[in-house]
């Protein structure tokens, strides 16, 4: 899925700012938890979703023909689907945390994290600051969010792999944070040991994400949910969701409003508030409970049970180290385990095809020459052994 071209992100903002009066928002329904299985591939490939779009407009119906297994399926396909209200929750001890520094627009210039710890820190109370993430948090690159000014303050946040969780300092070590947090969690009825990615996206005025749906491992493994913390006009927040672009629904980003989103369906979200003001919503995921054989409830990816991501606790002004997909510590540079066997090959003994299914894994990096040569013509001569 590639960049959206700037003119069609014009385009969708515009659009939005129509929606704020054309467009009502959807009632507030809790569907309970959106399960994992609707969450397998997204929702536009599926074209049941496009038939229960038009039972919602013609009102004739042709999904028997899918031959839809019980009612809970039938529900997938219901309007309104991949959206949940979980709760409505206080969250004004939040407020108090991250409101310091929310409106002043993000830094211009990308500055690496060995530049942001050198740098002069203004003030430790305001979460969105770069240099103060850096040497007293973790800093986190996240492309396409920091290219159009999104700031953010991370919690938790893993590889796209699933791999390992790293939970950060403002996190683990501040008790105010995990104090604030726990409304949330309540209603959710999760513990925070479930919890993969957890930040806080400080949205500016004028700006537009647009409609989009995510992608990664992680995303057909996790629920995901918002809660909007900093609002100051509910009414000119424009986020839609919903299984194709024409059947998006609005939601309502009152503050508090705990609510669960299918992020493998169509969304986009506006900030048209006309105050110069950022919008604030805290952006969490998380996996599902299993029983192991043993039968004790633990938080899991899939199974088998026994499979669970890594979790770390970094401290102050740990670096990471960032590829599109992967997120290691620079602690843990040179610290993986050498290449422990060649595989030598022969003309038509398929290393070509086996170098070629290796590189289709997404945690592979290509080499930059398939042939090494190094035991004929590139072999060092002046060795003895």
């Amino acid at each position: 899925m590639g960049a959206t071209p700037q003119d069609e992100i014009d385009k969708q903002h515009g659009e939005a700012y129509d929606a704020i009066i054309s467009m009502k928002c959807a009632p507030m329904v809790d569907r309970g938890e959106i399960p994992l299985a609707w969450k397998v591939e997204p929702t536009m490939n599926d074209p049941r979703y496009n038939e229960a779009e038009n039972v919602s407009v013609n009102g004739n119906s042709t999904l028997d023909t899918f031959q839809l297994k019980n009612e809970d399926e039938q529900s997938r396909y219901n309007l309104g689907s991949c959206i949940s209200s979980r709760g409505q929750v206080d969250v004004s001890k939040l407020i108090n945390l991250v409101t310091p520094g929310c409106h002043i627009p993000a830094a211009t210039t990308n500055k690496p994290v060995s530049e942001l710890k050198k740098m002069a820190t203004n003030s430790k109370s305001n979460l969105w600051d770069e240099v103060n993430a850096a040497k007293n948090n973790a800093h986190v690159v996240r492309p396409s969010h920091d290219a159009w000014g999104i700031k953010k303050i991370v919690l938790m946040f893993c590889d796209d792999f699933l791999q390992t969780v790293y939970e950060m300092p403002w996190w683990h070590s501040n008790p105010a944070m995990r104090n604030a947090m726990k409304p949330i969690l309540d209603a959710l009825n999760i513990k925070p040991d479930r919890i993969v990615r957890m930040l806080f996206a400080a949205l500016p005025p004028g700006t537009t994400i647009p409609v989009h749906h995510d992608t990664g491992a992680w995303v057909s493994k996790t629920h995901r949910v918002h809660v909007p913390i900093v609002v100051d006009d509910p009414d000119r927040i424009v986020f839609r969701c919903g299984p194709n672009e024409s059947s998006m629904q609005r939601v309502s980003c009152i503050p508090g409003h705990v609510f669960e989103m299918n992020n493998q369906a169509k969304h986009a979200v506006s900030n048209c508030q006309k105050n110069n003001k950022h919008r604030v919503h805290m952006i969490l995921d998380y996996v599902d409970m299993v029983h192991d054989d043993a039968g004790v409830s633990d938080s899991s990816l899939s199974s088998p049970s026994s499979f669970r991501p890594r979790r770390i606790q970094l401290s102050p002004g740990e670096t990471l180290l960032q590829t599109r997909r992967s997120i290691d510590r620079a602690l843990d540079k040179s610290k993986r385990p050498t290449p422990s066997f060649l595989i030598l090959g022969a003309q038509k003994a398929g290393t070509t095809s086996i170098y070629e299914y290796l590189n289709q894994h997404p945690l592979v990096v290509k080499a930059r020459r398939r042939e090494t040569h190094c035991l004929d013509w590139r072999w060092n001569h002046t060795l003895n052994n």
